[in-house]
């Protein structure tokens, strides 16, 4: 299978190797064209490099132009000439060879994204999330489900995802709005309204995790919160009681598990998400 790639790098000197690595790991997939969009900070001269060395392509932004969307947007519509194209995040670990062969293979005329499962090794709270959010049944959506699971329906993740290029062309990517997060599912959304199906690819694993402080966790849903208030158009759908029942799945887990080091962080880590969120989506 041919297929192109796009993976934005920043501050990435830590992740390079081992991603690289990863994608040459792969079996089943011939790369066309790579391309790793590069934000020019200190030590962004070695990634380069690195990138270059393996004979792949890359363009610098500076830190002031970066944005997830309009970044990914010109790479694939400069850059990428095949019809599918996976999209990385830097710090995604490959773990099995044939990851991305099971996320591509999904990708057709029809269903136009796919998104692969996310696991975290570590038994922090992040790991309990993603059992919640990237089950180990596959599925594929299309515009009919957005009624019965409102919001949920939008839910991608650009950190593993392949996308059908000729579709993106045709509907106008992102439509070169800037934004910082949730491209994919402001994309997703596109897609299901005007027809087009997304799937969710269970047998594509790729190990994903962050470790982040209650501050940065703050900052990162009040962010999350601003893009909706500037989003209005998922106002119309409901939140279907996610946050909430994600929380009770969460305590639960753990609480089996009796993963004390979770159980005592869980109460200011979901505060941390609930306030930074609403604060963010009311301007405060």
């Amino acid at each position: 299978m041919d297929i192109d790639i796009v993976c934005p790098v920043y501050n990435g000197e830590k992740y390079i190797d081992g991603l690289l690595d990863g994608l040459e790991r792969q079996e089943n997939i011939r790369i066309v064209n790579a391309v790793f969009p590069v934000t020019q900070t200190p030590g962004c001269e070695k990634v380069i490099q690195k990138i270059a060395a393996r004979g792949y392509k890359y363009f610098t932004v500076s830190a002031d132009e970066f944005s997830h969307s309009l970044t990914r947007e010109r790479a694939v519509l400069e850059y990428c000439t095949g019809d599918i194209v996976l999209m990385l995040s830097q710090d995604v670990k490959l773990i099995n060879p044939d990851s991305v062969y099971h996320l591509c293979r999904c990708v057709n005329g029809q269903v136009a994204y796919a998104y692969g499962r996310q696991v975290c090794t570590k038994k922090t709270i992040e790991h309990y999330i993603r059992q919640t959010n990237y089950g180990g049944q596959s599925f594929t959506l299309s515009g009919e489900d957005i009624a019965r699971l409102q919001l949920k329906a939008f839910f991608s993740s650009d950190a593993f995802a392949a996308y059908y290029r000729p579709t993106f062309v045709e509907i106008g990517g992102y439509d070169s709005i800037p934004m910082m997060m949730n491209e994919d599912m402001y994309y997703s959304k596109k897609l299901l309204e005007r027809g087009y199906k997304k799937a969710y690819a269970a047998e594509a694993v790729v190990e994903h995790s962050h470790k982040l402080t209650l501050k940065q966790l703050y900052k990162r849903y009040y962010a999350s919160g601003v893009w909706f208030s500037e989003h209005k158009e998922f106002s119309a759908y409901k939140e279907t009681n996610s946050g909430k029942a994600l929380a009770v799945r969460v305590f639960k887990a753990a609480l089996k598990d009796f993963n004390l080091p979770v159980l005592l962080r869980f109460f200011p880590d979901f505060c941390a998400r609930y306030i930074g969120l609403k604060r963010g989506k009311k301007g405060k």
